[in-house]
């Protein structure tokens, strides 16, 4: 049986533009301004698949500063497919999201309410490799 991602891919943008981004939570605040954010961060394999252990509410605990002290705000799975959603510490109201698609694909976005900073994922060499991209390359993904 051969997956789509299509299907995935929209249904994970329509959950994106319908859970809008909230205001910092306790215990998560931001550190560092837009113009100090960096054109591209690496999250290392074995860190990746660890996050998908943490459960809601709880406060990630990284050797990468990105992504330390952030808020699990959803880890879903359904079968091989998994969703996993952190408000993120570092950059400024934003959220970090993952979906998985079995084997197929996984995308991981960072995107910010006040727009003010986008990332896009990829992977090379089994690490995600996260390069800031403009709001239109995540909307056209």
């Amino acid at each position: 049986m051969k997956t789509r991602p299509l299907p995935y891919l929209m249904a994970f943008l329509l959950f994106m533009t319908c859970t809008g981004l909230s205001g910092q939570n306790a215990g998560s605040k931001a550190v560092k301004g837009s113009a100090a954010y960096p054109e591209s961060f690496t999250v290392v394999k074995k860190d990746f698949d660890r996050l998908f252990l943490y459960k809601p509410d709880e406060l990630v605990s990284k050797n990468n500063p990105y992504l330390d002290k952030s808020r699990v705000k959803m880890n879903a799975r359904n079968g091989d497919m998994k969703f996993l959603k952190l408000k993120l510490n570092y950059f400024n109201d934003a959220v970090f999201m993952v979906q998985v698609n079995g084997n197929a694909s996984t995308q991981a976005f960072i995107v910010s309410g006040d727009k003010s900073v986008f990332y896009k994922g990829h992977f090379e060499k089994n690490d995600l490799v996260m390069k800031k991209c403009t709001e239109d390359d995540i909307v056209n993904e």
